[in-house]
């Protein structure tokens, strides 16, 4: 972010992005600082200073001193930090590379392969269409929260994951650490059929929309109608005549290309939500992504992000090792793709990855299908993509079998690496969790040994010492030391009054018990910001598919 003064003369903030390159050795701008006066961007390795909104190189510190002594020999002004931006706009070897970035509801989107004046000119050309937006952050009367978490997991695959409303009933029974199983935005096929829409525009921008009853139809089912044969029951009922009622509400799926995904149960006359789920998916290398979400409500008050983080973690702990799988057949159906097409005498930009993998039988599946054909249709075109992807191929295929190592549940999991270190709220909790369960043991250990160090005294003995003590500084006319040396007894024995009656066996037990209480939850909620879903949680979470679906 850099400060540049506005046409009325005052700092304004923009953002900047720049290639994360010194033209002058290669190393990392990233390793740099933003300087406190202008805002520029410089190299932390020579100094070599630029200017973010057109990468233009506005000092090299090494060439200052030359440079001045040059211009004031031919009777020139001194050279100032700003003259080579201003005197000549040609790109010059010394200029980085300014990126074109934008805000769009507190997020920054990038264009990796634009200037800011040639996406300025698209953009005015309609070449280029604004970052996508989800309605309801804009309106006054929804509040957002934000939340972020790194993953092992291809972008691809977590956009299917999220777009698939089967899943959420059979992958998210939960033991109580996260939501029930729900199935919202399935279709039944029969009463409940889903309605998909797309839309395209002039420029390229392709959205898809999905809507069906916000109504249980699986769990409807196995209430009503399994459960009932698995118990066997032979009596025939008679059969009512259906009545179907009109749902008050619409679950609807919205996918905006490349990344943009929002998830609400809307009202069917209004068509507006009390609460919607956004998600952005960001792909961070062949096979990693950073997932963005942002829960918005009508909540009358903004719930702590810390506890949003929490119930979100133990929600996608859930079925995110289960992507593993399915990540890693992807992208070598894609790779192996790639290698026919090369061969081919007719090559294609379409590479049917998901047609060939999946087996697609629901009629929710609808949905996952058109978004599976999205992304055969232009991945291929994703830069860098390609090349990347056979790289990965190439380093772990052998014979056609892949051999690189499964990783384990804690590494695809790793709360820490993947979300608290990212997430200033979160480290700020933990550090708060630590003091607390620090705090609490040490005066927990300090209230033991000052139970065991004090002698019981009656507590008429220590008021009556009390009272001695008091009753000899009001009446001592003895000089300064002795009215010291009263006060200190009194303090003495006010001390000791005050530890007896400390150690006594109620208020004793119970300051030990707040004190482990207050340990306790801390230990809790700091334990959710580090790897939690072990095996055995796992294991304890699928045995509540049974209630959801009787086993035959």
């Amino acid at each position: 972010m850099q400060k540049k003064q506005n046409d009325e003369q005052n700092d304004e903030e923009v953002y900047v992005a720049m290639l994360d390159e010194c033209p002058h050795k290669k190393v990392a701008l990233s390793e740099g600082r933003v300087t406190e006066c202008g805002g520029f961007i410089q190299c932390s390795y020579h100094g070599w200073t630029f200017d973010g909104t057109d990468g233009k190189c506005v000092e090299i510190p090494q060439t200052v001193i030359a440079t001045a002594a040059k211009e004031q020999g031919e009777g020139g002004a001194t050279a100032t930090l700003s003259s080579p931006a201003t005197v000549d706009t040609k790109r010059k070897r010394e200029d980085g590379t300014a990126i074109a970035i934008t805000e769009a509801q507190g997020m920054l989107w990038i264009f990796p392969f634009l200037s800011p004046l040639e996406a300025l000119a698209a953009t005015s050309e309609g070449r280029l269409s604004p970052p996508p937006r989800v309605p309801e952050i804009d309106m006054p009367e929804y509040k957002t929260q934000i939340a972020i978490r790194d993953f092992p997991i291809d972008w691809t695959v977590l956009m299917e994951n999220i777009m698939d409303p089967d899943h959420g009933y059979f992958a998210h029974s939960s033991s109580g650490s996260a939501p029930i199983g729900f199935d919202w935005y399935s279709s039944d096929g029969v009463e409940n059929k889903m309605e998909v829409k797309e839309e395209s525009s002039e420029n390229g921008g392709w959205k898809i929309v999905s809507s069906v009853n916000a109504v249980a139809k699986l769990a409807k089912y196995n209430n009503e109608v399994r459960s009932l044969d698995a118990k066997g029951s032979t009596t025939k009922k008679k059969k009512k005549k259906k009545t179907v009622e009109q749902p008050t509400k619409l679950a609807t799926s919205t996918f905006v290309a490349p990344s943009l995904i929002y998830l609400g149960r809307r009202d069917n006359s209004t068509a507006t939500s009390n609460f919607l789920t956004a998600f952005w998916v960001c792909p961070v290398g062949t096979g990693r992504s950073r997932f963005m979400s942002a829960a918005v409500s009508k909540l009358p008050v903004k719930v702590p992000r810390w506890i949003v983080h929490m119930q979100l973690n133990n929600f996608l702990d859930q079925d995110t090792f289960l992507l593993l799988g399915q990540h890693r057949a992807v992208l070598k159906r894609e790779a192996e793709g790639h290698l026919e097409n090369d061969s081919s005498a007719a090559p294609t930009t379409t590479n049917n990855v998901r047609k060939s993998t999946y087996v697609y039988r629901s009629p929710s599946e609808k949905l996952p299908v058109k978004l599976g054909q999205f992304f055969d249709s232009t991945l291929s075109r994703v830069p860098n993509r390609k090349e990347s992807l056979m790289a990965w191929y190439n380093r772990n295929n052998n014979e056609n079998k892949l051999f690189e190592p499964w990783p384990s549940r804690e590494t695809v999991l790793d709360r820490y690496e993947q979300h608290t270190k990212n997430c200033p709220d979160s480290q700020a909790l933990v550090s708060r969790c630590d003091r607390v369960m620090k705090r609490s043991k040490v005066l927990g250990w300090a209230l033991i040994l000052l139970k065991l160090a004090v002698k019981p005294q009656s507590s008429i003995e220590a008021a009556t010492a009390t009272a001695t003590g008091l009753f000899e500084v009001g009446s001592s006319a003895l000089g300064l030391r002795s009215v010291v040396s009263t006060l200190s007894s009194t303090l003495c024995a006010l001390a000791t009054s005050f530890a007896n009656r400390l150690v006594q066996t109620k208020p004793f037990f119970g300051i030990l018990a707040v004190l482990f209480v207050s340990h306790y939850i801390a230990a809790r909620i700091k334990r959710e910001f580090f790897f939690k879903f072990t095996d055995n949680i796992h294991h304890e979470d699928i045995k509540f598919i049974a209630n959801n679906w009787q086993d035959l």
